[in-house]
């Protein structure tokens, strides 16, 4: 359940960096950003995979809380801030 609910927070950020991007710029730059966002996902979720896979135990902890959703919180984290410091903390023009 908690790994559905990181995939479908994925699906409303690249939803959202698809948006700002149209809003922003144009078509094609929405279309790279949603791209984008994908692509890191991806490539996150197989290092963290492997580093999870490495340090802790194959079971996981517990039946919900597994090695793949270890790995996927791992992402989340990672992505949390870049996005945060990618789309968040841009600078606005300043008006006048």
């Amino acid at each position: 359940m908690i790994a559905a609910f990181i995939f479908y927070l994925h699906i409303i950020g690249a939803a959202y960096a698809f948006s700002k991007s149209y809003v922003e710029h144009k078509l094609a730059d929405a279309f790279m950003s949603a791209i984008f966002v994908g692509i890191i996902f991806s490539v996150c979720w197989t290092m963290a995979g492997f580093i999870v896979h490495f340090f802790f135990p194959e079971g996981g902890f517990a039946p919900w809380l597994d090695s793949d959703t270890i790995s996927l919180l791992l992402v989340l984290v990672f992505e949390a801030l870049l996005y945060g410091g990618y789309f968040f903390t841009q600078r606005r023009p300043s008006p006048g």
